[in-house]
């Protein structure tokens, strides 16, 4: 934040000219996401797969390890993990009277690898799915892979969604505002531009009973020993570190 407001203070005391021409480098620090990838000078994009006929959510392809973001590193957890989070999420979404049905349409905001879209295939014929994330890298994957039968676009970290108003029927983010600080607001704003009036949105966050489950209360938490590791082994750097 000080580097912004830094940057805010020179652009002040610059002429317009210099302003316009500073901009190119602006604009990446203040519109961040993680491209594909970034370190190479070129790379190869494979065709997608146009032909995939079944739409069955047991049939689509499994990420690689490195893209499933410490939610499993056994496929049948990976897996399972995903299924019992959109069984909830259904489960709660009934229960407020919501039903997915044809012409329907559902956003997931911050998919990464497709964990829990992939269990929404059986609504995809007659529902228009998108996927979003400011990792190209992982768009990239789930264009590849999971393109028919949902949609994927790679988003920034402004506040700002490539969808019309009033577009999508429902909106979930599992555990995306665990990790958005300054923008939290914003980003609620621009959800609730574009859902439908009487619209659905499900927003989950990692909290301190979150924290207690996963490090105290693993046997409550199913599937999820990968990512206690993940948080035990952070903690232990955020000590070593002071």
């Amino acid at each position: 934040m000080n580097m912004l407001v830094n940057a805010a203070k020179r652009l002040l005391q610059m002429p317009a000219d210099a302003v316009i021409a500073s901009s190119k480098n602006l604009l990446p620090m203040t519109q961040k996401y993680l491209p594909y990838p970034a370190p190479e000078s070129f790379y190869i994009l494979q065709k997608m797969n146009g032909e995939r006929p079944e739409y069955g959510r047991d049939n689509l392809p499994l990420p690689p390890q490195y893209l499933r973001l410490n939610y499993g590193s056994v496929d049948e957890h990976w897996l399972n993990g995903g299924r019992v989070d959109v069984d909830q999420m259904m489960t709660i979404a009934k229960s407020g009277k919501f039903f997915l049905q044809q012409g329907n349409r559902v956003l997931d905001f911050g998919c990464g690898p497709g964990r829990m879209i992939r269990w929404l295939a059986s609504f995809a014929e007659e529902c228009e799915i998108w996927g979003v994330d400011i990792s190209a890298r992982h768009i990239v994957w789930c264009r590849e892979n999971l393109n028919p039968p949902f949609n994927f676009a790679t988003v920034t970290t402004q506040p700002h969604l490539p969808f019309e108003d009033r577009y999508f029927d429902l909106i979930y983010c599992a555990s995306v505002f665990t990790h958005i600080d300054d923008l939290a607001d914003a980003w609620l704003l621009e959800l609730k531009r574009v859902m439908r009036p009487g619209g659905h949105a499900y927003v989950t966050v990692h909290d301190k009973h979150t924290q207690d489950l996963l490090i105290n209360h693993l046997d409550r938490v199913p599937y999820a020993d990968d990512f206690r590791q993940f948080l035990l082994s952070h903690d232990q750097k955020m000590k070593l570190s002071v």
